[in-house]
């Protein structure tokens, strides 16, 4: 049986709220330190690994990306204390939202801009390859999304 501060990759999954693939990802990638073995090669953590791995949510959910959660991960590990350079980036994500903000707004203005001149254009029936002649006035007019939301949707698979 195993000592009970050691942890098979399902508990630490579990316990973290992740995956079994997660937790292998994050071995991977310098994340999570690479863990014990068993004799019959099982993978065995501390409960170290658990918080490590909710650290790692935590830091997702702020916005931090993996790259820099590892940076951040890596100078706590070198005895350095991250904190001046987590502040930093916090500082940094707090000026792309305001940024995508601004863009999201001006963006809300032109499409309701854009709805109210179309209230007066009759719904029709295009005998040409046009399938809504509303869209094609929205190309004529210039309105596109943002940039920042382009990205969005493409990295939710929409």
């Amino acid at each position: 049986m195993m000592n009970e501060t050691r942890l098979l990759m399902g508990e630490v999954a579990k316990q973290a709220g992740v995956n079994r693939e997660t937790i292998r990802y994050y071995e991977r990638i310098g994340l999570l330190q690479r863990p014990l073995r068993t004799r019959v090669r099982y993978r065995v953590y501390s409960p170290e690994a658990v918080a490590r791995v909710r650290f790692i949510k935590r830091a997702q959910n702020l916005g931090f990306s993996l790259d820099e959660i590892r940076e951040i991960v890596n100078l706590s590990r070198a005895g350095r204390s991250p904190c001046s350079r987590v502040r930093r980036l916090l500082q940094q994500k707090l000026e792309d939202v305001d940024r995508r903000i601004a863009e999201l707004l001006e963006f809300r203005h032109e499409l309701a801009a854009f709805l109210e001149e179309l209230e007066s254009v009759p719904d029709q029936v295009d005998s040409s390859a046009r399938v809504c002649a509303l869209i094609e006035l929205s190309s004529i007019r210039g309105i596109m999304k943002p940039k920042t939301l382009e990205k969005e949707v493409i990295s939710n698979g929409s």
